[in-house]
């Protein structure tokens, strides 16, 4: 199977790009680390200004990188083979109006140890405590290890960057989703 690096899509523009407005609230590795959010109640607050953006992706740009999804998406996701938590977010407008449009955190919990250093090019860094952690520009994976997951991230402190199947990629284009580039990565 061919598996992709998610990205935003960089070369769209007028996109929406929320920025939070309760961040002091949240641990900088908060929805990136693979681990289940357990303060959901929590009213997670987003903004956004028209000036910098005025267009509603399904893959929504942020301040704080995280993977903040349409319902749309959200329900593309529900259907594939992936472990998500979905977060409620509150959007305003530059006024302070809140917007009625419904989107989540995706909150990626499936994390596997799939990095295939063979495949990948990188440099190794030792942190005391930690152990060796590698510094990737190019990824490969093995597949046995990513569980048939169709959306996922890395273990080995590789958390941060989302990698998804071919199956997501193509029901992300029958979809006709918005926001996202996909990079294809080496698989063993």
């Amino acid at each position: 199977m061919r598996y992709y690096k998610l990205s935003m899509d960089m070369e769209r523009e007028n996109d929406i790009i929320l920025h939070c407005k309760n961040r002091e609230r949240f641990e900088s590795y908060t929805f990136k680390d693979g681990e289940y959010y357990h303060n959901e109640n929590e009213r997670i607050e987003l903004c956004f200004n028209e000036e910098e953006g005025n267009i509603w992706t399904d893959y929504l740009a942020n301040d704080e990188g995280w993977f903040i999804v349409s319902e749309n998406l959200k329900q593309i996701l529900q259907e594939l083979n992936s472990e998500i938590q979905f977060i409620d977010i509150i959007i305003f407008d530059n006024e302070g109006i809140v917007v009625e449009k419904k989107y989540y955190i995706a909150n990626i919990v499936k994390v596997v140890d799939a990095l295939c250093l063979n495949k990948s090019d990188y440099f190794e860094t030792y942190i005391e405590g930690k152990g060796t952690i590698y510094t990737v520009s190019k990824y490969g994976i093995f597949e046995k290890k990513t569980e048939g997951a169709d959306i996922f991230k890395l273990d080995n402190w590789q958390q941060i960057p989302i990698f998804v199947s071919k199956t997501f990629k193509k029901a992300i284009e029958l979809n006709e989703c918005t926001g996202m580039s996909f990079r294809e990565i080496a698989v063993e």
